[in-house]
């Protein structure tokens, strides 16, 4: 009898030992697991904090008089608190190339209501002075590197564009400012962009416009 309640307990006893949950082992060893994301290239207009955008960039040229000759007015792409800035830090770019453009295209012109006069149009001695032409002048500007040695070691490959002459009638309707050959990671800005429009004898007085983009491209 006391054999019989031996293998009952102990029968019991196994069962209950079976509900019992398993114990892992602890372990020392943690694994730790971090991602950095792709970068990319940019091309901002950034106030003098290099972060906060403008929000509406605006060159003011130097004002003239209703005149019958005519006449040059100048003005200044890119200040301390409009800097043209570029970033790259895209991988497998092998160039880049930033340029100024007429938003409307070859046929956009300066605007003030009903009056209007060219932009690109090379006619007339001096060039420009019969219907309006206008140069934009990047050789003379200044290129800051906005970065640490990591990348002023590429700086070499950056260049500021040549002056240049918009010309309708050559096609030439767009002006590069900055490019790098290369396309290793860079950062930096531009100011100080010349800017030199040709304005025809006896243009209607007003206030005039004429709207811009910049482009960035690369490959």
């Amino acid at each position: 009898m006391f054999e019989k309640y031996k293998r009952i307990l102990v029968a019991i006893v196994a069962s209950s030992l079976m509900l019992l949950p398993a114990v892992a082992s602890a372990s020392l060893t943690p694994s730790f697991s971090q991602t950095i994301n792709a970068g990319s290239i940019t091309a901002d207009i950034y106030q003098s904090n290099d972060t906060t955008p403008v929000a509406a960039p605006t060159v003011a040229f130097s004002p003239v008089n209703y005149s019958f000759s005519c006449q040059t007015s100048t003005g200044t792409l890119g200040d301390s608190n409009d800097k043209l800035n570029v970033t790259n830090l895209a991988s497998g770019v092998s160039n880049w190339n930033i340029a100024i453009a007429a938003t409307a295209g070859p046929t956009a012109t300066w605007s003030s209501g009903s009056s209007t006069y060219s932009y690109n149009n090379a006619a007339g001695s001096p060039a420009g002075c019969t219907s309006g032409e206008l140069t934009v002048n990047p050789s003379v500007a200044t290129k800051t590197d906005d970065c640490n040695s990591s990348c002023t070691a590429n700086d070499s490959t950056v260049s500021l564009g040549a002056s240049t002459v918009l010309n309708n009638a050559t096609s030439t309707n767009s002006a590069t400012l900055m490019s790098d050959t290369a396309g290793t990671p860079w950062e930096g800005y531009i100011t100080g962009i010349s800017l030199s429009q040709q304005i025809p004898a006896l243009q209607a007085s007003g206030a005039y416009t004429l709207p811009m983009t910049i482009t960035l491209t690369h490959a």
